[in-house]
């Protein structure tokens, strides 16, 4: 009788396991209130993107440059996701850190045949989001930030992500 219920409880703990592991849990952002730095920035044809445009979407900003191995790995994983997801309301924005100017970036992405924005970044966008309160400065690239709806920013990604990590954290906010 005893080792009844305990096959029970088993059974039922590991079955509640596998139902909240399927269910993707809401993530509370990083600081509530904390907002997002707004930026305007040139495209790689030299129009301005301005962050207010993205108001009301989630947008992973990724600061990344063509001759960083890890960066040139996660964007295969940030098309496709880009690719899945910007009919939910999914924007991507590669800040690209390269100094070359923006003709080496654009036929680098060419090349990888990249659908998301990217904008060429500056020490102004790299200042505002390295001074973000509790997150320490932007040592090295990849570095991203998932950024909510309301404009705030929910997580930060140092280094290579995978593609798994990134899709859940996006689903989690979508």
């Amino acid at each position: 009788m005893v080792s009844g219920v305990v096959i029970l409880a088993l059974a039922l703990a590991f079955g509640l396991m596998d139902f909240y592991k399927s269910k993707p849990k809401k993530i509370k952002c990083l600081a509530d209130g904390l907002a997002a730095p707004p930026f305007r920035l040139k495209s790689l044809n030299g129009e301005e993107v301005d962050s207010s445009a993205f108001q009301g979407k989630v947008v992973l900003l990724d600061f990344w440059a063509t001759w960083c191995p890890p960066c040139r790995q996660e964007i295969p994983h940030l098309n496709e996701l880009y690719e899945k997801y910007k009919g939910d309301g999914l924007v991507i924005i590669g800040i690209s850190l390269d100094r070359g100017g923006p003709d080496g970036v654009k036929k680098f992405l060419e090349k990888s045949r990249v659908e998301y924005i990217n904008v060429m970044g500056n020490e102004a966008i790299v200042e505002a989001y390295g001074n973000i309160p509790g997150m320490g400065p932007i040592q090295g690239i990849p570095t991203t930030f998932l950024i909510d709806r309301k404009g705030q920013i929910c997580r930060r990604f140092v280094g290579y992500t995978d593609k798994r990590v990134f899709e859940e954290a996006i689903k989690q906010v979508l």
